[in-house]
């Protein structure tokens, strides 16, 4: 179990109450979501796990495992919408093969997916407190949700790929999202995580939308967590915009400077709207000249992704 003490500042904490679900109330374009993921680089492999749920409780999930070691075609899978029980937590959440079981006090959880290509099978245990986007002066973009936490934490257990079953014992990241999600109001974002054992979690969230650039995110390191106060990012795509690498400068909110290079070796497409495509992204990271992994999300409008597909290089 993290301690409370490992926050730089007091206001970075949240109610535990908030691992759980929400009254979305009626806008309409509410909604709450839950993602879990995973690299595995020595074995050319990375997977997420992904549950939401609308204020009219209807639910759905999709999850994806991909990467050289698991062939040229991801193992993917979406269960559709399907109405839910209002009453149904997530410590039972249970939609067909899905299951997941927080402990609602942002600590441990279990997760499991089981399909007949493959089965997901983990228990998740925090290695620090969750960051709040709330906890920002600005508040979280209301465009993107009410609130959201991002916790990263230790993931032990199995991945079955038809016959062949992987044990492993590595690193992850969870975030939890609820309240207005308008992912065409986002004009492009790069969302990163990276681990280095249980020591180091570096998160941020560079994103630009209603004509602002918004920073979100903390770097968790020598036993503190502190808010991103800047970052300098830079991704080198290949001629398809997928990205292949990247560097990051972050700077927290007590003075620390974290550097960030990631080498990509995993690849998939997320699409939560037909507007929008996620491109998701596994790699091997090194963090202040650590061994370790990292993930990055980058966000693109898919018609401007289109065009600049067919017009460009530039």
């Amino acid at each position: 179990m993290f301690q409370s003490n490992q926050l730089a500042n007091p206001n970075l904490s949240i109610d535990a109450i908030h691992d759980g679900r929400h009254d979305l109330g009626a806008k309409p374009l509410a909604r709450e979501s839950i993602p879990y993921i995973v690299v595995l680089p020595d074995e050319g492999i990375a997977f997420f796990t992904y549950t939401w749920v609308t204020k009219d409780s209807v639910a759905g999930a999709a999850m994806a495992i991909f990467g050289p070691g698991v062939g040229s075609a991801p193992i993917q899978l979406r269960l559709a919408d399907r109405p839910v029980p209002r009453d149904m937590n997530f410590d039972g959440w249970s939609i067909e093969g899905f299951k997941m079981e927080h402990d609602l006090k942002f600590d441990r959880a279990h997760v499991r997916w089981d399909t007949p290509e493959a089965t997901i099978d983990f228990h998740f245990e925090a290695s620090h407190p969750p960051y709040a986007y709330g906890s920002h002066p600005r508040g979280c973009p209301s465009y993107a949700a009410d609130n959201r936490i991002e916790q990263a934490g230790r993931a032990k257990g199995t991945l079955r790929l038809g016959d062949r079953v992987i044990s492993f014992d590595a690193t992850s990241h969870r975030d939890h999202s609820w309240g207005t999600r308008d992912w065409l109001a986002m004009q492009h974002y790069e969302w990163f995580v990276g681990q280095v054992g249980n020591d180091v979690a570096v998160h941020f969230w560079h994103l630009q939308a209603l004509g602002q650039t918004e920073i979100r995110g903390f770097v968790y390191k020598n036993g503190l967590m502190a808010a991103v106060a800047d970052v300098d990012v830079s991704v080198e795509f290949d001629k398809e915009y997928w990205q292949q690498r990247y560097t990051a400068k972050i700077v927290d909110e007590e003075g620390r400077v974290t550097e960030v290079s990631t080498q990509v070796f995993a690849h998939y497409t997320l699409v939560p709207d037909p507007g929008i495509h996620l491109r998701e992204s596994g790699g091997r990271a090194t963090i202040d000249g650590k061994q370790g992994v990292g993930w990055m999300e980058v966000g693109w409008p898919k018609d401007y992704l289109d065009h600049i597909n067919k017009n460009g290089p530039y």
